[in-house]
């Protein structure tokens, strides 16, 4: 995915209206070319990467358009989650220690 499609996708989402990406005559989503509404909806899903994930659960950009390698990173991504491994990277806290001392947290 091309970082300015990218870029423009999240500027038009940002304002609020992607209608500033459709064609001139086309004014709801449904009435959009397959293309444009598969590249619309990518770069929404793809930008979404950015704001709700970790940068270690974020799939690298090279995988994102190979569906067969992104169902295998999320695979990965689940079995780490399930495995508490994030609970063991997390950093120690003084402050958790004197309030509950005795209890390891990581």
């Amino acid at each position: 995915m091309d970082d300015v499609w990218l870029d423009t996708v999240r500027l038009a989402r940002d304002c609020g209206d992607i209608s500033s990406l459709f064609p001139p005559g086309v004014s709801r989503v449904w009435d959009l070319p397959f293309t444009l509404h598969l590249a619309i909806k990518s770069a929404l899903y793809f930008l979404s990467f950015e704001e709700i994930m970790d940068a270690q659960d974020k799939p690298p950009k090279r995988i994102w358009l190979d569906a067969p390698k992104m169902e295998e990173w999320w695979r990965v991504v689940k079995d780490r989650r399930s495995s508490g491994q994030e609970v063991a990277a997390m950093p120690q806290n003084d402050a958790l220690k004197e309030v509950f001392p005795g209890v390891s947290f990581g």
